[in-house]
């Protein structure tokens, strides 16, 4: 038995999408082939054949396609719901069945029709109540998904709860962010905690701190879209939630998004690339733009100096905006204190799981980057400013502290020795 799915992208048909016991393949459309623009430059066919994906790493999917689906939560949400409304059990349910459930609310420009489970769009959303229901939700407190968590609880990537919403201008009002915006209105995601016990929980601070982060990597020269502390009173407890705008988003316009996994294949659940040969090499590739390929070097920098080790293939992404027809790198994203996998960096840095100044300059000789040094020495400034960005976002003392001397460490680890010409 076979199974097809329309790709289109702003009321243009992309291709068609097939699945049978051969696997799944898939075919642009000629009108696209002559007017539209290649999804994922070198990592997939751009031609009129009925192509499988370079590799079997998503399921048989092709990298641009998988980055439409959620991660962690987001997958757990839809097995819940497709199983409440539609019978499907998760053995069942097949990626094309996860691609039409997304229809319209994934990542990015794609779409994909037929909907699996269309739905009504409630104008306005109580976020609070869809806090509350996450955390149902994870404790198994709950067996029945509520409409609003559904359409707003299960597009972005990540372990943690997410709710993709619109803002009001002044943070005031929120609603439904998967129709057409009102005017001042703009595409936010609200990140919620992840507290279950079964999974280690998230600290209570976790929205305090990714706040600070953000502004610590502001001050660093990262490119970080805007951000906001929401207090909300979820489960008669107040509790601070981290909230960040869409750069796949410019009001109502769609960007197309394609992640690093997507476009090199790479499983963002184990160690499998390098910043140098990976991170760097493809964004020169895709954006062949030598401030892209800086900032990633800068990306690189923070996430090392500032503890970040969950830098996994994921969150590096690349955009496409159909009208400038240019591929540039993503804003920065998904920046915390995070031990990640055995305390090593996901991505590594010149082969090391936890590098030296040492690395840091190999990895900038490579890509000939004049003005490294010039770089970690800016963002070396900004981190030493940790204690006011925490205290900024009352961040506790003991929360403080452990980060400090955390940094404190990695900044003597990555430190210029006097017998290191850093200019070379």
């Amino acid at each position: 038995m076979s199974a097809t799915l329309n790709v289109w992208c702003e009321g243009a048909l992309v291709g068609v999408l097939a699945e049978n016991q051969g696997g799944i393949r898939f075919q642009y459309d000629k009108g696209w082939l002559a007017n539209g623009f290649d999804l994922a430059p070198g990592s997939m066919a751009f031609d009129g054949v009925a192509n499988p994906a370079l590799r079997p790493v998503f399921a048989g999917l092709h990298g641009p396609f998988n980055d439409s689906l959620p991660d962690g939560w987001g997958l757990l949400l839809m097995d819940r719901v497709l199983k409440q409304n539609k019978g499907l059990d998760p053995r069942q349910i097949t990626p094309l069945h996860r691609l039409a459930y997304m229809g319209h609310r994934g990542m990015g420009i794609l779409e994909y029709r037929p909907e699996l489970l269309p739905a009504h769009e409630e104008e306005l959303i109580d976020l609070a109540m869809v806090a509350e229901q996450s955390e149902q939700f994870l404790h198994g407190d709950t067996s029945d998904v509520l409409e609003a968590l559904r359409i707003c609880g299960g597009s972005p990537g990540g372990a943690r709860p997410k709710a993709t919403v619109a803002f009001s201008e002044d943070m005031g009002t929120c609603m439904s962010s998967f129709g057409e915006l009102p005017k001042n209105y703009a595409h936010w995601i609200v990140k919620f905690r992840n507290d279950a016990s079964n999974s280690g929980g998230d600290p209570v601070d976790m929205g305090r701190l990714e706040m600070a982060y953000a502004d610590m990597a502001r001050a660093a020269g990262l490119c970080v879209p805007q951000t906001h502390l929401l207090e909300l009173a979820v489960s008669q407890r107040k509790e601070a939630y981290f909230a960040v705008q869409r750069f796949d988003r410019v009001g109502s316009r769609k960007l197309h998004f394609l992640s690093l996994a997507g476009y090199a294949y790479a499983n963002h659940r184990e160690p499998c690339l390098d910043y140098s040969t990976g991170v760097l090499a493809a964004t020169r590739k895709l954006t062949k733009s030598d401030q892209d390929v800086a900032m990633a070097y800068r990306l690189m920098l923070f996430n090392v100096l500032a503890h970040n080790k969950d830098d996994h293939a994921k969150n590096f992404a690349y955009l496409f905006d159909p009208e400038d027809k240019r591929w540039r790198l993503a804003p920065a994203y998904d920046l915390t204190f995070n031990h990640g996998m055995s305390n090593q960096h996901t991505t590594s840095i010149n082969g090391a799981g936890n590098p030296t100044f040492k690395d840091l300059k190999k990895v900038a000789l490579e890509r000939n980057l004049r003005q490294w040094a010039e770089v970690l020495d800016q963002v070396r400034a900004a981190i030493s400013k940790w204690p006011d960005f925490a205290k900024s976002y009352d961040l506790s003392t003991a929360r403080t502290h452990e980060v400090a001397k955390a940094l404190q460490a990695i900044d003597r680890a990555c430190a210029p020795t006097t017998a290191s010409n850093t200019g070379a």
